[in-house]
């Protein structure tokens, strides 16, 4: 572990110590340089993006920038652990993430003396996907909780013949199954899981094995089954919270309203005090959610629409 900003999150991810990224940029034009200073709406602005946000953010960002000329904003896709270790060092000054920051990313924060601000622009959720010959109709968050902490092994009888339970997760998605811990099973410390490269091969695999279940976000697992060849041979299974409780699938609406289960929150997290990351945060949080009501994940707050009575 290094010292001052130099603090590493996860002793596995080795973050590159980068120069800090300079915030004026110049424009130029024929015969002429123009120096763009950064404010809210102008300058360089670097945003850190997981894969399973990567589609939605690159929709939403380009927007703002249309709004605003000056403004330019760098999409870095990458894997939660690396991309916080580029905050802590500053080469990245704004990210999105799925859900809340936990203990540990805040103590690290607070360590790097980094004065940030978390602003919810969104709301996921956890999906959860059968091979489409089993029968099961729905299943409840505790049976998944059961699962995937090697508790219940085998489907039940009239379920893909009484079979062995074969469940998979993305082993590179940590963030991912953090949130699910927290969510479903918060007395574990880690998931029973087969794992997995991606969210293509858990897709793939599910889709071939009828004993199969997955969990993945719902942003990558509408996009795969809708445009990947295991379409008519994957599906997504409706969720409840406790039994007795009616199953609901993770629309846009139900996730939108709380009554899916498996829902969280998307932030913006930036550190305070840069102007356009500051800029875009609160553009994302007022105009951008038109952008997210319009994707397939839900808005946090219902986008107001104005209508000019000439």
């Amino acid at each position: 572990m290094g010292r001052g900003k130099g603090l590493i999150y996860l002793t596995a991810a080795i973050a590159a110590v980068l120069v800090a990224a300079v915030v004026i940029f110049t424009v130029n034009r024929p015969g002429i340089e123009t120096v763009v200073d950064e404010t809210a709406k102008s300058g360089l602005l670097k945003v850190g993006v997981e894969p399973s946000l990567a589609t939605v953010t690159g929709a939403v960002a380009p927007v703002f920038s249309h709004h605003y000329p000056d403004a330019t904003i760098v999409l870095e896709t990458g894997l939660f652990p690396d991309l916080f270790n580029r905050f802590l060092q500053e080469d990245i000054r704004a990210m999105l993430l799925s859900g809340d920051l936990g203990n540990r990313e805040r103590s690290l924060l607070e360590k790097n003396g980094i004065a940030y601000r978390l602003e919810p622009v969104a709301r996921g959720a956890i999906a959860c996907v059968v091979n489409a010959a089993n029968p099961v109709q729905s299943l409840c968050v505790d049976d998944l909780a059961m699962i995937y902490t090697a508790r219940k092994s085998r489907w039940g009888k009239g379920s893909v013949n009484d079979g062995e339970i074969k469940a998979y997760v993305n082993n590179n998605d940590v963030r991912l199954q953090q949130l699910f811990l927290a969510m479903a099973a918060p007395e574990e410390s880690h998931l029973t899981a087969w794992h997995t490269a991606g969210d293509h091969e858990l897709v793939r695999l599910v889709s071939r094995e009828k004993g199969a279940v997955g969990i993945l976000p719902l942003s990558q697992a509408a996009g795969l089954i809708t445009s990947g060849s295991a379409s008519s041979s994957i599906r997504i299974v409706p969720l409840c919270e406790k039994k007795g409780d009616i199953p609901v699938m993770p629309s846009q609406y139900n996730v939108y309203r709380g009554k899916y289960p498996l829902g969280y929150i998307v932030y913006y997290m930036y550190r305070k005090r840069e102007a356009l990351a500051a800029g875009f945060g609160a553009w994302l949080a007022r105009e951008g959610q038109n952008g997210f009501a319009q994707s397939v994940l839900a808005p946090y707050k219902r986008p107001v629409r104005i209508i000019n009575l000439k």
